[in-house]
């Protein structure tokens, strides 16, 4: 089994197409769909450089891996692209797990002058984008399939490393949590002011100031793939600290890894200098705008000081990233190697 792998340049937002070759078929799956407005540009991305090489009918599989607008926006225009070419969907619901009575209390909190925070209002409008996937889902009889580490996986083209349905529901529980929603200074914790010079000389400082991704990005799904040369591919999404603790503590071994994707496009509070060291990949590859925050100057530098035979590769540099696992079953593009930041 091999994959055609690109992680296309959709500046700070998410959408990976990895085409594989299994036992002579071909299987073409979506992690995530970018915003709305990205949805004609993967379309475009998909018709120029897949759909003209495989047959007419490919299954489409497609992982939305939480629903933040970044990842989940563009998936109701491929939906209805693709319509019943979808084998299968993959997608954690949240609206599954929380009660009618909830939901409105939560429309409430977003409605209310005092307690409508950035928090809250992000919060009602995962749900709401949650709401509208499942709609045009069920327009076309597709059916939404749990994507959890013990969730059971009717084929192998990759398998779901992480969240586990007990810490998805945990940190749900946190998310959700009304009282948590009311607390005073529940905003979301903007950026402090960054230093250029403290960035370059006291990077992995930087990088363990602060790990507190949300609870939503903490229930990002993790997507492992194998090439036939048994080297291991790892998307991570908006994945957290916490997030890949609890999937090692599943069993996920994280060394070892080809190529990793750099968590929720190189921001500092998903990750730690330990965690760095730990997932010693041969490349991180990273969708980010390539601003002072995405990818964070003192990530990469950290990256650097840690692991100084990894390189890193954002797609704000150069474009979309492509590789192929085995170069003689895919089409060469013709594209020229891509640059390191």
């Amino acid at each position: 089994m091999d994959h055609s792998i690109d992680m296309l340049s959709l500046g700070n937002a998410d959408c990976i197409i990895v085409w594989t070759k299994a036992e002579g078929s071909d299987f073409v799956t979506f992690i995530d769909g970018g915003n709305s407005s990205d949805s004609k540009k993967i379309i475009k991305h998909y018709e120029d450089y897949i759909k003209p090489n495989i047959p007419s009918n490919t299954p489409i599989l497609i992982i939305n891996t939480h629903p933040h607008s970044d990842h989940i926006g563009g998936l109701i225009d491929l939906v209805h692209y693709f319509k019943n070419q979808i084998a299968r969907f993959y997608y954690n619901d949240p609206t599954d797990y929380i009660e009618e009575a909830k939901r409105q209390q939560i429309r409430q909190l977003n409605e209310s002058f005092f307690y409508s925070t950035k928090r809250v209002q992000k919060l009602f409008s995962s749900l709401k984008e949650a709401d509208n996937l499942s709609e045009v889902l069920n327009q076309y009889g597709i059916n939404k399939l749990p994507a959890f580490s013990d969730s059971h996986l009717d084929h192998n083209l990759f398998e779901i490393v992480g969240p586990s349905k007990s810490f998805y529901l945990e940190q749900l529980a946190y998310f959700t949590n009304i009282d948590n929603l009311k607390t005073v200074g529940s905003n979301i914790q903007p950026e402090s002011e960054i230093n250029e010079l403290e960035e370059g000389l006291k990077p992995c400082d930087i990088v363990d100031e602060k790990n507190d991704a949300s609870a939503e990005n903490l229930t990002s799904v993790l997507t492992k793939f194998i090439d036939s040369s048994g080297r291991k591919y790892l998307f991570t999404s908006d994945a957290g600290v916490d997030s890949f603790a609890s999937s090692e503590d599943n069993g996920f071994d994280i060394r070892n890894i080809h190529i990793c994707q750099l968590p929720h496009h190189g921001s500092r509070r998903n990750i730690s200098a330990n965690w760095i060291s730990n997932f010693n990949p041969n490349q991180f590859w990273v969708s980010a705008v390539g601003n002072k925050k995405h990818p964070r100057k003192a990530v990469i530098s950290c990256i650097k000081k840690n692991l100084p035979h990894c390189n890193t590769y954002s797609t704000h540099k150069g474009g979309t990233k492509h590789i192929n696992t085995k170069s003689n079953l895919f089409p060469n593009r013709g594209w020229g190697t891509a640059e390191p930041i």
